[in-house]
């Protein structure tokens, strides 16, 4: 008997080291950043559009990844049918934008960062200089060998079968086949496209928007151009048609990212050429906030000449501002010119009493051409001129979320979270919500008065997800505009559901004990409240059981092969994505051995 106590003692033993090893392998590639502490990321996730999904080359299950988080070797990235996403490689300036439904792994390799595009299209930008020192080679993937990209702008895209589509935008690259051999690739385009410039953003005044001028050569004569534009490469629709003999038209495009090519048609009616796919981005560009002097308003002096203030906010993309005074409304008279690159205030000395006009113009960072404030007005006149009953103080406002570009998630309705602060809030009796999409013209944009001047935050209904600018002004007793926030950029988006759980190993046929017993555990996925187990045999379902914890315990189960499969529930009582079903090994046999009887004698 105490030979069969030490058995079952060294058997408990050795599986609860096999247990603990396995959890501890589990463990140790369970996390990105652990499983790769020893290993250096070859690039970082840059700007994010909608949900973007890695999967790290040790893992099965996909995982939403946000801005700043690094890349390492054998990482595969995917776009949804609206996601977009910035990689930016380590060491250098380049850069990849992997375009909506794309699927794309990176891997490192003899001292070079490979890309395999297994679906979807991305443009990059290996044309710039490297920030410290020679940055590795860049080559792509593809059925007809090796594209060497170190040196070029190019956008790609998987085409039929396994070949990849290679369009050269600037700079020169290079494919090597199986034999060896190198051979140059340069775009041999009869058409040539001269604005707007391939990836290029094209900039304009949010507050005046332009049409977007499109020029080409090289169509046949006699033929008719059409542009064809959509929200993706798959969706392209005929928009604008340009005049017979012509070699550009101006087409109005809504803020956003646009898909584009041109087709030109012979008088026929048959196509006779067309140029590839393009993609521009419209942005919408916001002049500084002027928080002082706001239109038209009456300055009290206590005395002349006075020393006049200017206020303002500046936006991030603004590189720099022009501010211009004259003392006639013919702008003949200018008193001063003035530029600035950091500062957000400015003081025009000795102004007699009478009244001006300023105007600031703007120099976004990706644009040489300058955005033209309007030409405003204020009056400086003696205290005693001014109306008492107009109290006008101009105050300071700022938005108080976290971030510019920031996600916020609805579960039920789509809203705007806004909060803000104001410096002077004893002189502000109401506030005004503006918001609008980023496709909208801003003025049209919904508003609402707040008139609980203590409540610095709301909820803006909307009516479905996407990208939002928004904005709040502070408002006098008598309605003026005493100041406002600049235009904050959000993005609605419904809250993703939870990932699915995975059990401990994450691979093979869970197996239970020889008494039947089976110890479960799965990784804790975070915003979980709780977790439900099924257990299935033969397809039909025999329980389904609710934990609070990571882990269970199971028993009396008889021998056979089931189908265990786990689910999560988040606080708002939503059930995650569905992982697969694992097997479940109950075994027929035991492995306890009954005593055995030696000596048996007979009287």
């Amino acid at each position: 008997m105490k030979k069969q106590w030490k058995r079952l003692l060294i058997a408990a033993l050795s599986s609860s080291s096999v247990f603990a090893a396995t959890w501890f392998w589990y463990q140790s590639t369970a996390d990105t950043h652990s499983s790769n502490s020893n290993e250096k990321p070859l690039a970082y996730v840059g700007k994010v559009v909608e949900d973007i999904q890695r999967r790290p080359a040790s893992r099965l299950l996909w995982q939403l990844v946000n801005t700043g988080e690094p890349l390492y070797n054998g990482e595969a990235i995917r776009t949804s049918e609206r996601g977009e996403v910035r990689i930016q490689f380590v060491g250098s300036d380049r850069y990849l934008d992997l375009e909506p439904e794309s699927l794309i792994v990176i891997k490192k390799s003899e001292g070079e960062i490979a890309l395999d595009l297994m679906e979807g299209s991305l443009f990059v930008n290996a044309k710039t200089g490297t920030a410290e020192g020679d940055a590795p080679g860049l080559v792509l993937n593809s059925a007809n060998g090796k594209v060497d990209l170190s040196q070029a702008s190019a956008s790609l895209s998987k085409g039929r079968g396994d070949s990849v589509d290679v369009q050269v935008l600037e700079g020169k690259a290079s494919i090597k086949g199986s034999d060896g051999q190198s051979k140059d690739l340069t775009t041999r385009e009869e058409v040539k496209i001269l604005t707007p410039l391939p990836q290029k953003p094209v900039a304009m005044d949010a507050e005046n928007p332009e049409s977007v001028p499109f020029q080409w050569q090289g169509f046949p004569a006699n033929s008719n151009v059409t542009l064809w534009v959509g929200p993706s490469r798959k969706q392209l629709k005929p928009l604008l048609k340009a005049a017979p003999n012509t070699n550009q038209l101006m087409a109005s495009l809504p803020f956003g990212r646009h898909y584009w090519k041109l087709v030109a048609t012979n008088p026929q009616g048959s196509v006779a050429a067309e140029s590839a796919i393009y993609k521009t981005e419209v942005l919408a560009r916001y002049a500084p906030t002027m928080v002082f002097p706001t239109a038209d308003a009456e300055v009290p002096a206590m005395q002349t000449p006075y020393d006049m203030p200017f206020k303002w906010q500046m936006g991030e993309d603004t590189r720099q501002m022009t501010l211009e005074l004259w003392a006639d409304d013919q702008l003949k008279n200018k008193i001063s010119t003035n530029t600035f690159t950091k500062e957000d205030s400015f003081t025009a000395r000795g102004l007699k009493a009478g009244s001006y006009y300023w105007r600031m113009t703007t120099y976004f960072l990706d644009t040489e051409k300058p955005s033209l404030g309007k030409v405003q007005k204020f009056t400086i006149k003696p205290a005693s001129q001014v109306n008492a009953k107009v109290e006008f103080v101009p105050v300071q406002i700022n938005f108080t979320m976290p971030e510019k570009d920031m996600v916020q998630y609805y579960v039920e309705k789509p809203r705007l979270g806004l909060s803000w602060k104001v410096d002077k809030s004893e002189n502000v009796s109401a506030w005004r919500v503006k918001y609008h999409t980023e496709e909208e013209d801003p003025a049209l944009a919904q508003s609402f008065d707040v008139k609980e001047v203590q409540n610095t935050q709301v909820q803006a209904p909307v009516a479905k997800p996407g990208r939002y600018i928004a904005s709040i002004e502070a408002l006098n007793k008598d309605g003026k505009v005493l100041g406002t926030t600049s235009s904050q950029i959000l993005t609605v988006s419904p809250l993703p559901l939870l990932e699915a759980p995975s059990f401990t190993p994450a691979e093979g046929t869970l197996q239970a004990s020889m008494d039947g017993r089976t110890q479960l555990t799965w990784n804790a996925v975070e915003g979980a409240k709780e977790y439900w187990l099924t257990i299935r045999k033969d397809g039909k379902e025999l329980k389904r059981s609710k934990y609070m914890q990571n882990s269970t315990a199971l028993k009396n189960l008889l021998p056979g092969e089931y189908e265990v499969e786990l689910t999560a529930v988040d606080t708002y009582g939503r059930n995650s994505q569905s992982g697969p079903a694992r097997k479940l090994l109950v075994p027929d046999k035991s492995n306890v051995r009954a005593p055995t009887l030696k000596k048996i004698k007979v009287n």
